[in-house]
């Protein structure tokens, strides 16, 4: 049977939301993969640029200098001259700033919004066949809704020595800072940074008995879907999505401000025995949601489905 042709298009970050579809997409056995966007080696523009761990440096196929990133898109025809992308099947455009335009002219071209939430879409929106939201709140007539997932081989429960009482990777936005602060001045052990993924970004949370995570803005984000995955309890904030998905005391704990955040943490570790049994029904619960599956469902929707 003939592979399916994708050629998967973005920004080259070390980490973004991209990469996960691009291991997804090669954990496929029916699917042959040509990656290309502008590349940034190590560094990502976090917190106002960091360099990351070597390890994670992975050149596209096609890489494009990072300047590229200023214009927000590309011409197609800059790939005419490489015959790996003859015949593409499916244009594959993970965005958080970057895209093909004018459209290809052959293949069906979809879209994936990965930050409706920051960033304004309508120009993707008229070139895809298919265009996918990844947050309802964000969504408009015509999209087609994909959540954030985790990815397997990345997002699991490991057994480790427990150093942390409280964890939180993020960006650190004045309210997450805020709670920290309230929860260090309560003697418990905070592990809060920005700049871990992957492999460390695991460790540190299975090293941890309480995950934070607080969204920005109307965003269920993949943290949602991660730390249910590593078996980590989770003291979140509740976003439109997250109801469609999982039961606020019952899979993870709720707060709205800062005062019930503190309140949650402090709950979730006095009761040990109760928090081991949110762990178990939202691990039970987030199984179905991986990138492999959100893979899937863009392929059935574009009508490519082979698996």
């Amino acid at each position: 049977m003939k592979k399916i042709k994708v050629a998967l298009i973005g920004i080259y970050y070390p980490m973004a939301m991209l990469r996960y579809f691009e291991r997804a997409l090669k954990r496929r056995p029916d699917v042959e993969l040509i990656t290309a966007g502008p590349y940034t080696g190590n560094w990502i523009p976090w917190n106002g640029g960091m360099t990351l761990l070597p390890k994670y440096d992975k050149t596209p196929n096609f890489a494009l200098p990072k300047d590229f990133i200023r214009s927000g898109k590309v011409s197609p025809q800059i790939f005419q001259a490489d015959e790996r992308f003859a015949d593409v099947d499916l244009w594959l455009e993970v965005d958080a700033g970057f895209y093909l335009d004018p459209r290809p002219e052959t293949g069906i071209v979809a879209h994936v919004a990965t930050d409706p939430h920051a960033l304004n879409y309508d120009r993707q929106r008229q070139l895809a066949d298919y265009f996918f939201n990844m947050q309802t709140p964000y969504m408009k007539d015509g999209d087609h809704y994909l959540p954030y997932a985790y990815d397997p081989t990345v997002h699991y429960p490991k057994e480790e020595t427990v150093e942390h009482d409280v964890c939180m990777i993020g960006l650190h936005y004045p309210q997450r800072t805020e709670l920290v602060n309230r929860l260090l001045s309560k003697n418990l052990r905070v592990f809060y940074t920005i700049g871990p993924i992957f492999d460390e970004y695991r460790e540190a949370y299975n090293k941890s008995l309480v995950g934070i995570n607080w969204s920005s803005k109307l965003d269920m984000n993949a943290r949602v879907w991660e730390l249910a995955a590593m078996g980590v309890l989770a003291v979140e904030n509740t976003v439109p999505d997250m109801r469609s998905y999982f039961v606020p005391g019952e899979h993870y704990l709720e707060f709205t401000d800062v005062n019930g955040a503190e309140k949650q943490v402090l709950l979730a570790l006095s009761d040990k025995e109760m928090m081991q049994e949110m762990v178990d029904r939202a691990y039970s619960k987030v199984q179905p949601h991986t990138w492999d599956a959100r893979i899937q469902q863009i392929l059935e929707r574009v009508g490519l489905r082979r698996i």
